[in-house]
């Protein structure tokens, strides 16, 4: 719809009615004032709508503080400003102080582990050193006239077994581990010259060189024994069994049957450690082996 005063077009007959009483403008046309309006105490400045006149106040230049204000204002700002900035600055002087006291007392400590460290390389254990001294040389000949108290048992309990074997027979009284963590041994050589073997590499290599072939005959033994087991688990199943029984009949089997491969795959490791590899079955013997034979430098 279009306004008669103004020619401004709206839609609908009440909006227009109501630009006519309220739009300055055409107001103006219509050679009418404003009747009820809103006027700012700032400027003085008219306006037909509460909403429009408190959009103005907000940013009426006249609605501003006075110079004298202003300049207190500011300068309060100010004070404030470096009131926070000096506060800052004492922190940051309390946390430097304290990072330099921290930095001071980890350097001492430091040093004092580090001199204590010294003193023990250079000191070492006199208990392990007695030890050391009084061991008896491990030979290959000593070492092969104990091959035949490896037993199915010891065999049997797989890394366990043979450190058993090791600490109750060959290597009795005649090894030391210094360092568990490292897993770090001293023994003494044919010559007699003391031997520090880091991870036991050597002394298993020996150990497992000479028992290799006592090992393989009690696997095979050992094997053929399960294996005539489960054949004969096999052969007593029959068709009139009900599930119960035929569901425990059938864990026998797998069981019997998994545990011949274990057998035979610590064969097959047994024979890798003489020749000084390192399959599962080694990082267990030495393990065993090195908490069996462990003396504190303490």
């Amino acid at each position: 719809m279009e306004c008669e005063y103004c020619k401004q077009i709206l839609k609908t007959a009440s909006s227009l009615k109501q630009h006519q009483k309220t739009t300055k403008y055409c107001l103006s046309k219509q050679d009418k004032k404003l009747l009820n309006g809103h006027i700012c105490v700032a400027c003085g400045k008219e306006f037909t709508r509460k909403s429009s006149l408190d959009d103005h106040f907000q940013i009426c230049k006249e609605n501003t503080p006075t110079k004298e204000i202003r300049r207190e204002y500011e300068r309060r700002e100010k004070e404030i400003i470096l009131f926070y900035e000096k506060k800052l600055l004492e922190k940051d002087i309390v946390i430097k102080e304290f990072q330099d006291n921290q930095r001071k007392q980890i350097n001492d400590l430091t040093d004092r582990i580090q001199s204590m460290a010294e003193k023990a390389i250079a000191k070492p254990s006199t208990l392990n050193q007695n030890i050391i001294n009084n061991m008896m040389p491990i030979t290959d000949a000593h070492l092969q006239e104990h091959v035949q108290n490896l037993n199915p048992l010891h065999v049997q309990n797989g890394a366990s077994g043979y450190a058993k074997y090791a600490l109750e027979y060959p290597l009795k009284d005649m090894i030391v581990c210094t360092d568990f963590q490292r897993r770090n041994c001293k023994y003494k050589d044919e010559n007699g010259n003391v031997i520090s073997d880091p991870e036991m590499t050597k002394i298993t290599k020996r150990l497992f060189s000479a028992i290799k072939e006592r090992n393989e005959e009690l696997i095979n033994e050992y094997s053929a024994e399960l294996q005539a087991k489960w054949r004969s688990i096999n052969a007593s199943g029959n068709s009139d069994m009900d599930k119960e029984e035929s569901d425990a009949f059938s864990s026998q089997t797998n069981d019997a049957l998994e545990f011949v491969m274990d057998v035979l795959s610590q064969k097959r490791q047994v024979s890798e450690m003489a020749d000084g590899m390192r399959p599962n079955l080694f990082y267990e013997f030495v393990r065993e082996l090195a908490a069996g034979c462990y003396r504190s430098e303490k």
